[in-house]
């Protein structure tokens, strides 16, 4: 048997018509779907699994699905495991637009190819997840509606410990230093929303299609690595220990403090109230990160109702708009 080449290639770079789809097929880890592996033809001619590497993202919206509701109640999940999932939204910047023109090429292809996947007798009882979600958020002051796109991915996740087996780096002066994350509460406390930007090196993990007919068919993406760069043009507060002694000791410590406040720039200071509820608000919906991930997963929507124990809300989401002085960074 030949050796298998595997590339990591930048995702501008990857021509998805390479593709290799094969029809689904009964699976000893799913009960409730079929699978298939996808593999990508290389410049050699030999076919892998198709590892890409995303351009660098900013981490404004989106990411882990919620631990909470926007009511603030607890979400149930039958194992935190279960929330080892990233969701990256796609602005309008030059690096959205360009992942989600690849990414919808992958889309075009899947839909093409469909009598393959799922069998060509089949082909009319099935469509396609679509690998780009939409979400819909209204702005209050406006009373406008915007739409927002999306690609769901899966950390990888070891099957009998529920740990996270992705590799997270942190990069730092050019220098790239692996940080231990095993669960999604050991990212939560150590990164926030805003504060940092992003790059995954992910794969095509497998295809898939639900045995039940009518049915849906689709791809799941796997992490494999994430490399996160901490934002310059961000400041925290807490950061500054400014008030890591008590200041009411008199009169001249309390104008100090106050300078050096005046000497941040607050526009670009994240780590406030109101700007926590809009990232929350900015989701369509606190459950459907969730919910709609469940053809991803071994199990289809009537597993993944067991392991939520709560009740979809409404898909539309209003944004809040803040009356204090203050703006969320921008990159």
């Amino acid at each position: 048997m030949s050796k298998v080449t595997r590339t990591i290639l930048a995702i501008e770079d990857v021509n998805f018509s390479k593709m290799k789809f094969e029809q689904a097929a009964a699976s000893e880890y799913s009960k409730y779907m079929d699978m298939s592996f996808a593999n990508y033809e290389q410049t050699d001619g030999q076919l892998s699994t198709l590892y890409f590497k995303t351009p660098l993202l900013d981490y404004t919206m989106g990411g882990l699905p919620p631990a909470k509701d926007r009511d603030g109640n607890e979400i149930e999940y039958k194992d935190p495991s279960d929330r080892a999932k990233w969701r990256c939204y796609l602005g309008d910047s030059v690096n959205d637009k360009k992942m989600h023109a690849k990414i919808s090429e992958l889309q075009d292809k899947l839909i093409k190819d469909r009598a393959l996947i799922v069998g060509k007798k089949d082909e009319k009882k099935f469509e396609l997840e679509n690998i780009i979600g939409e979400s819909s958020i209204t702005d209050r002051s406006t009373n406008e509606s915007k739409t927002l796109h999306y690609v769901r991915f899966n950390f990888r996740v070891d099957r009998a410990s529920k740990e996270i087996t992705t590799k997270f780096f942190t990069r730092k002066d050019g220098i790239d230093v692996e940080i231990p994350i095993k669960t999604v509460s050991d990212f939560e406390s150590q990164f926030r929303r805003g504060e940092f930007r992003y790059r995954l090196i992910a794969s095509l993990s497998k295809i898939w299609k639900q045995k039940k007919t009518p049915g849906k068919y689709g791809a799941s993406f796997t992490v494999e690595q994430m490399l996160i760069e901490m934002r310059d043009d961000v400041s925290s507060v807490n950061a500054k220990n400014l008030f890591s002694k008590s200041q009411f000791d008199s009169e001249e410590n309390v104008t100090s403090v106050t300078k050096k406040l005046e000497a941040i720039d607050m526009s670009k200071h994240i780590e406030n109230d109101d700007d926590e509820n809009n990232g929350d608000d900015d989701e369509n919906n606190v459950l459907e990160g969730a919910l709609e991930d469940a053809p991803e997963n071994d199990d289809d929507e009537e597993e993944e109702e067991e392991k939520i124990k709560t009740t979809k809300k409404s898909s539309s989401v209003s944004v809040k708009t803040t009356k204090a002085p203050r703006k969320k960074a921008t990159s």
